[in-house]
């Protein structure tokens, strides 16, 4: 079995830069990746989790300053980010350890 740095690059970085690479497209990557981190949130490392916080948060802020069409992407794309963001956002924790009941509707 591997390890989670063969897996996932050194201190998660193809788990941060796929969801950079995400942030702001307007394609089914979107939806996908949202789906794809809400099924592992709980598996990642916290420095991985802080990383995508992070950065989650700092494309809402950019995308209230330019407007619709900004960092987050279209409408449809806010939508899933808004389901990322809400890992963290619907506890008083910083980040949730809480794992979806279901993914992608299914």
């Amino acid at each position: 079995m591997k390890n989670f740095e063969q897996q996932h690059g050194r201190a998660g970085l193809m788990i941060i830069a796929a969801v950079r690479y995400c942030l702001g497209r307007r394609t089914y990557i979107v939806g996908d990746c949202a789906d794809w981190i809400i099924a592992n949130w709980n598996d990642w490392p916290d420095n991985v989790k802080q990383i995508i916080q992070r950065d989650v948060e700092e494309a809402f802020t950019r995308n209230e300053e330019w407007g619709a069409g900004g960092l987050l992407g279209d409408d449809c794309d806010k939508k899933e980010w808004e389901k990322v963001r809400s890992l963290w956002r619907n506890n008083d924790a910083p980040m949730a350890t809480n794992k979806p009941t279901s993914v992608g509707g299914t």
